[in-house]
């Protein structure tokens, strides 16, 4: 799996995987969860976290993306905050973009302007959106890297 480079990058990556309906993305990413758990895959990320959108269509408030872990891995309570401290060693894994009720909105001209540029830190609340969209641009835990499923036509 060469989605993600193996260098040491300051700068992270964001990648989508889009397939027709049944063609094995959340068996995908169950997979790479799996072979990086078992110390096959990844070996450059210290810690792989995965949602299914269709899970935080169920978050209506606002969240701090500390909260929206720990009510996945709540393990993480007594040392999330040395977690963030090294952004390229993280890996977030989101799973079925169109089953996601939020808005996400990459357009140039929306760039800057919306609120979901204003999650700048782990422990702001904001909207389920305004987190995704602030690590897949790397404006939120610059350097991580983030897996994104859709499909074609979300």
């Amino acid at each position: 799996f060469q989605c993600f480079s193996v260098r040491k990058s300051k700068s992270g990556s964001s990648s989508a995987v889009a397939g027709v309906p049944g063609i094995g993305k959340t068996t995908m990413v169950q997979k790479i969860v799996y072979d990086w758990a078992t110390k096959k895959i990844l070996h450059q990320f210290q810690f792989i976290f995965s949602f299914k959108f269709r899970d935080l269509n169920t978050i209506k408030d606002r969240i701090t993306l500390n909260e929206l872990i720990l009510s996945r891995y709540p393990y993480f309570r007594n040392f999330l905050g040395e977690v963030w401290k090294n952004p390229e060693g993280l890996l977030f894994i989101f799973d079925g973009l169109d089953e996601f009720k939020g808005i996400i909105s990459f357009a140039e001209s929306q760039r800057d302007t919306e609120p979901q540029h204003k999650c700048p830190v782990p422990e702001l609340r904001c909207k389920v959106s305004d987190i995704v969209y602030g690590l897949i641009q790397r404006k939120l835990l610059p350097g991580c890297s983030v897996l994104v499923t859709t499909r074609p036509t979300a």
